[in-house]
């Protein structure tokens, strides 16, 4: 017993708790936060003050990426009103605990660096074996949206699966010749997996995020490889470019495919004898079918309360009032709004609509990208359309950004201060004649317009040179995980402020002070 606790007592506390935090990291915020303080208090509390002081001393470069803090402190004070800029402080405290925990704590070996990505993507791996799981069971509830089923939010876990299946691939692409084929073969299937998981989660911006990485990867190899390999190089860019585009293009053109319908020749009334209503003015429109044409309330109230327990008039699961979520689903089968489309829904149809599913492509195809991508092209229509954008994932993000352009406008230099920006976004709504929902008003959903709103262009390149900085002083650039790390939340920072939430903010500023903070010796080859 007495060896053991003098073999722990010797062992790196800090590499540890840097283990528990990246173990935690796929699971939970409330535990991110704990981690972190942890790791802190590790650095702080191990090793003698003279190892700390030249530790600190040596990694100072780290203190730029703290810097990113002190201009949100340095902005409350200035523009007043911290009392509401003290909520920013809380988001991006990551900024500066992480950085100073790095600085301080002791040494992390090569070997401890691979541990460290080994863990962390055999969390990721846990966590969304777990989020299937957590599918199934809510698919069979009745549930389509697969966007909710990971512990953290879907885009966050998206970045985590990403960095995992870049870690498995790299491994692979540099051992292949040195491991035995049983490991090459794992790590392909586990990298197979991530890449998977990514596609069936559906979240966009990780969708993008994986394509602009692997693009980065090609016309980095194409530059680094020799010549005879570069023309393969060159056409599988090119395909990964223009599947992704040819595909959107396609779906987008089968959307706008809308079927004509004349005023005068349209049918009057139902097989029941009952007359129509056709509301031609309203754009609505599923599977390239206007909703509001061949529409007969009186019998679809009737026909529905036969068949369902949900009543017509009631709100489905979804929120939504039924009969519009009825009227959706009817139309794109291809049904009328009558007695007779309801009674030619199926008892799974039924089920469906219960459910709050307004068109049969959400369950039909179910393992495919369309249907994340129809709803996509649906939200943009109808907002070109009428201006709604509640509860519309590109729709409000278009308002969000419409608002913070008002914003930048007024305040281009120095931007609106830290506890400013949610008083000006609310103007900037109003300023707008924006149709969102006050309950929607948010910032831009964009990390660097919400930087260019709070700071103005100053503020928005000084943390810019606090993050490039380091990368160019170190030569870290030269790593090309750590590009790969780069470049991808480079481009996920324009759909989403990744920098301001609890676990993209935690997650980026982790790696990135990983990555600084240690030594360039290749962590990927197996020794």
């Amino acid at each position: 017993m007495i060896t053991v606790l003098h073999q722990l007592k010797n062992n790196n506390w800090f590499f540890i708790s840097l283990a528990g935090f990246v173990a935690v990291m796929p699971f939970s915020e409330a535990l991110v936060s704990i981690m972190s303080g942890v790791v802190l208090f590790t650095a702080l509390a191990e090793d003698n003050l003279k190892n700390k002081i030249r530790r600190v001393k040596e990694r100072r470069i780290l203190l730029f990426i703290s810097s990113v803090f002190l201009i949100y402190l340095l902005s409350g004070i200035i523009f007043g009103n911290f009392n509401n800029a003290v909520y920013d402080l809380k988001k991006n405290l990551f900024f500066l605990v992480i950085p100073l925990a790095f600085m301080a704590g002791k040494e992390i070996t090569t070997r401890q660096k691979q541990q460290l990505f080994i863990v962390f993507s055999m969390a990721v791996m846990a966590a969304s074996l777990f989020a299937v799981y957590q599918w199934i069971i809510t698919f069979y509830a009745g549930a389509t949206d697969v966007r909710g089923i990971s512990l953290i939010s879907h885009i966050r876990f998206s970045f985590q699966v990403i960095l995992s299946f870049w870690f498995c691939a790299l491994i692979i692409i540099k051992n292949y010749n040195v491991i035995s084929k049983t490991t090459l073969i794992m790590l392909f299937v586990i990298s197979l997996y991530f890449l998977a998981f990514v596609l069936f989660q559906q979240s966009l911006t990780g969708l993008y995020t994986l394509t602009a990485s692997i693009l980065f990867f090609i016309f980095y190899a194409i530059i680094k490889s020799p010549e005879k390999y570069k023309p393969f190089l060159f056409v599988s860019a090119l395909l990964l470019l223009l599947i992704p585009v040819l595909y959107i293009s396609w779906a987008v053109s089968r959307f706008y495919d809308i079927e004509e319908a004349d005023v005068n020749s349209i049918e009057k009334t139902t097989a029941l004898g009952n007359a129509y209503n056709h509301y031609f003015d309203d754009p609505l429109v599923e599977n390239g079918r206007y909703v509001y044409l061949y529409v007969c309330e009186e019998e679809m109230r009737e026909a529905w309360n036969k068949r369902s327990e949900c009543k017509y008039d009631s709100a489905g699961q979804n929120g939504f009032p039924l009969h519009a979520t009825l009227m959706r689903y009817l139309t794109s089968k291809g049904l009328r709004k009558d007695a007779e489309g309801v009674e030619a829904l199926t008892d799974k149809d039924v089920c469906n609509i219960e459910n709050g599913i307004s068109n049969v492509i959400f369950k039909d195809k179910k393992f495919s990208l369309y249907p994340r991508i129809y709803q996509t092209i649906w939200e943009y229509y109808v907002y070109s359309k009428t201006g709604y954008a509640n509860e519309q994932s590109l729709s409000q993000r278009i308002e969000f950004a419409k608002a913070a352009f008002t914003i930048i406008n007024k305040n281009f230099w120095f931007g609106v201060g830290t506890g400013n920006w949610k008083d000006e976004f609310n103007e900037a709504y109003h300023e707008n004649s924006s149709k969102l929902a006050e309950k929607y008003y948010s910032s831009a959903h964009n990390q660097y317009l919400n930087y260019f709103v709070k700071f103005g262009i100053t503020g928005l390149a000084m943390i810019l040179f606090f993050i490039v900085y380091p990368v160019i002083q170190t030569g870290r650039y030269r790593e090309i995980y750590f590009l790969i790390f780069l470049i991808a939340m480079f481009f996920a920072n324009f759909s989403d402020s990744n920098l301001e939430s609890h676990m993209g903010g935690s997650f980026f500023v982790f790696f990135y002070c990983l990555y600084i903070s240690t030594d360039g010796v290749d962590y990927l080859k197996l020794r």
